[in-house]
């Protein structure tokens, strides 16, 4: 399932009162959802692992309108934490790991 189906889904259970991504975060997850998606594809984690994405901007020091930077907080559905990926205002990669007990190969698990 790719993280546009996940949006798309979130957008209809708005109106049932849930939704897998708040307003101002489906703006940035779509914006960088090439960039996540090949995150997740380097690290060999299938679009049908993903159970739901949350986009937030982080704001960095006292210009922080142009100053900011994006984390994609990735829940799985193999595990009960995160495939974290950190990335630029203009979406580029910058790091990604593991939080909680989802461990994937080669990466860094916090």
């Amino acid at each position: 399932m790719s993280l546009r189906v996940l949006f798309l889904a979130g957008l209809f259970s708005f109106a049932a009162g849930t939704t897998l991504l708040s307003s101002p975060q489906q703006a940035h997850a779509v914006r960088c959802e090439a960039q996540i998606n090949t995150a997740l594809e380097r690290m060999s984690v299938p679009q049908s692992d993903v159970k739901s994405v949350k986009v937030t901007r982080r704001s960095k020091g006292a210009k922080s309108s142009s100053n900011y930077t994006y984390d994609a907080w990735v829940r799985l559905n193999s595990c009960s934490g995160y495939f974290m990926v950190q990335m630029t205002r203009h979406c580029v990669v910058m790091d990604s790991y593991t939080a909680g007990d989802c461990n994937i190969s080669g990466m860094t698990n916090y």
